[in-house]
């Protein structure tokens, strides 16, 4: 049993990590699911040098897994790469869960491969280490991580607002005035205020209005009543592309002011909590 948590399994772990990574660059994989393309997206840099990384510590476990065995080293060094390997997985593993509509079946492989090693190797470690797992799982549950998923899935009307802000409640009485359809996106969601600081917007009402693969978008009340108003806006649209309107008119306040994500606490944000 021994044997099999310190040498057997992490030879074959190594294994598979070095056969995802002779696919890889030969532009293949072990995993084609969406959720694999979409952990990829995730890293600051290029996929293929985490599969490097994975190798490095694969090759690391299975060294020191073989020297432990022999009583070469202390067992404690071999525990102590295989327990950081596997709550380095976690955190990994645990934002895909929250932020991708799909997981990365070859990080799940890796995953049981580490819980698997840990659990024959020695289940007095597999137990201490079941808290901590939990622990970050649940860390990262508390935090607003944005999702892989669209807000503005199809042609409409959108309108990127706050329940308390009458700069808003000004726009949304307009357009029910006038039976203008729209869909309304809360601020509040980490998705939105991604999308509006991505655009250096830091006020709402934000209208996005999407047609085909036109799309415009307008910050501002004053500015979103004027575009249906008048018969030429300020915005111009370009077929293909994004045209945004960013040019203020002279009014007191075009909006109300959220925390920018880039600019947080630096930004004078208008008092619109007020009903």
């Amino acid at each position: 049993m021994k044997k099999l948590g310190f040498i057997i399994i992490p030879a074959l772990f190594l294994l598979y990590i070095v056969g995802d990574t002779y696919l890889k660059l030969n532009h293949s994989s072990l995993c084609h699911s969406t959720g694999c393309e979409l952990a990829s997206a995730l890293l600051n840099f290029d996929a293929i040098y985490l599969n490097y990384f994975g190798i490095f510590a694969a090759l690391s476990i299975l060294l020191l897994g073989i020297l432990s065995y022999k009583k070469v080293i202390p067992e404690v060094l071999f525990f102590i790469v295989l327990i950081s390997s596997l709550l380095f997985e976690t955190i990994m593993l645990g934002y895909q869960f929250f932020a991708s509509p799909e997981m990365c079946k070859f990080c799940m492989g890796i995953y049981g491969f580490l819980a698997t090693i840990l659990l024959t190797s020695s289940r007095k470690y597999f137990t201490m280490v079941i808290p901590a797992v939990i622990a970050l799982l649940m860390a990262l549950s508390f935090l607003a991580i944005p999702k892989a998923s669209a807000f503005v899935t199809k042609d409409g009307t959108y309108l990127i607002q706050s329940p308390t802000c009458p700069h808003c409640k000004k726009v949304k009485e307009y357009m029910h005035k006038n039976n203008i359809d729209f869909t309304k996106i809360d601020i509040q969601d980490i998705e939105a205020q991604h999308f509006a600081t991505f655009l250096n917007f830091n006020t709402i009402p934000i209208l996005v209005v999407k047609e085909g693969k036109n799309i415009t978008i307008i910050n501002g009340d004053q500015d979103i009543i004027d575009s249906y108003e008048t018969s030429s806006s300020d915005t111009v649209e370009i077929e293909d592309s994004v045209s945004i309107n960013t040019s203020f008119k002279a009014v007191e306040e075009a909006g109300c002011g959220f925390a920018s994500l880039n600019s947080m606490g630096t930004e004078k944000e208008s008092d619109c909590t007020k009903e």
